[in-house]
């Protein structure tokens, strides 16, 4: 059994995510969001933080007691994720998961539509400053770039690129991402200080 805290909780992998999390493990969950009243709370397993991750003293709260940490932001700026990893340093956690967006390593093919690569967005150029952070941290992280999102049943058939390989195909389920962080989760060692992108199975 581990803690797990979710930075992003109300986002919709955040949501997604936890209920993974209480469906299919016996992990405890921790939730941070700014907006926190449409979230159902089993009161045995979760807690709740309700605060902006520049709040040191929330941020430091939230992040007692936790093994690993997921961050799903709408936001993608430097100076929060510098505070995230700040505050795992001060708490001592090393586990550290972040979902972001496709298109940072240029793996997008051509077929797909390769104009949603960093190199045709400058759109992108925060995400890639905070990814260069994460890579310069001391963590034991794993950057997960899932390509374009669907509603897709299937939970296995996924594949999963590292080093910027391009995308075999342009979409992947939910899910399968959910999936793919519990695996990451439970496993401190899967995907250790890599940076990877998650398609479905061809």
């Amino acid at each position: 059994m581990k803690n797990i805290l979710i930075i992003g909780a109300t986002s919709a992998m955040g949501e997604l995510a936890t209920k993974y999390f209480l469906n299919k493990t016996d992990d405890n969950i921790t939730l941070m969001a700014r907006y926190t009243n449409l979230l159902t709370i089993d009161e045995k397993r979760e807690r709740v933080y309700q605060g902006d991750i520049i709040d040191k003293d929330v941020l430091d709260a939230a992040m007692k007691g936790i093994d690993v940490v997921l961050v799903s932001l709408d936001s993608n700026e430097e100076r929060l994720i510098q505070k995230i990893i700040e505050a795992m340093d001060r708490a001592n956690v090393d586990r550290f998961l972040f979902l972001t967006s496709m298109g940072i390593c240029n793996e997008v093919p051509i077929y797909a539509g390769a104009s949603g690569n960093l190199t045709e967005r400058s759109i992108l150029e925060p995400y890639q400053q905070v990814i260069s952070r994460i890579e310069n941290s001391d963590l034991n992280y794993t950057i997960i770039r899932p390509s374009w999102l669907d509603d897709g049943s299937d939970i296995k058939n996924y594949q999963i690129d590292h080093n910027g390989k391009p995308f075999q195909v342009d979409t992947v389920s939910r899910n399968s991402v959910a999936d793919l962080i519990l695996r990451l989760a439970s496993n401190d060692q899967l995907d250790a200080r890599d940076n990877i992108a998650i398609s479905r199975k061809m």
